[in-house]
């Protein structure tokens, strides 16, 4: 007859779920993703195209240019045509 003698089990510590290098991984998304929403956000889009607007009066007058340079446009074309 076998007497049976309880055998000892070293405990071992639980490992914890998340180590700190999971945590930064964390941290990092969350930051990532909070910059992304932060660039992409329209309402902070609309109010600053709404405060950029230029009037007609802020723009150059730009009706005598093109006449004036119109061989120069055309031998920008030429030119462009051959390196294709």
């Amino acid at each position: 007859m076998e007497i049976n003698n309880p055998k000892a089990i070293a405990h071992r510590p639980r490992r914890a779920a998340l180590n700190w290098v999971d945590y930064l991984v964390i941290a990092a998304t969350a930051l990532t993703f909070l910059a992304v929403v932060a660039a992409n956000n329209p309402h902070a889009a609309r109010a600053q195209s709404r405060t950029s607007l230029l009037t007609s009066d802020d723009l150059p007058d730009q009706s005598t240019q093109a006449a004036e340079d119109a061989d120069l446009i055309k031998a920008k074309i030429g030119l462009a045509l051959r390196h294709l």
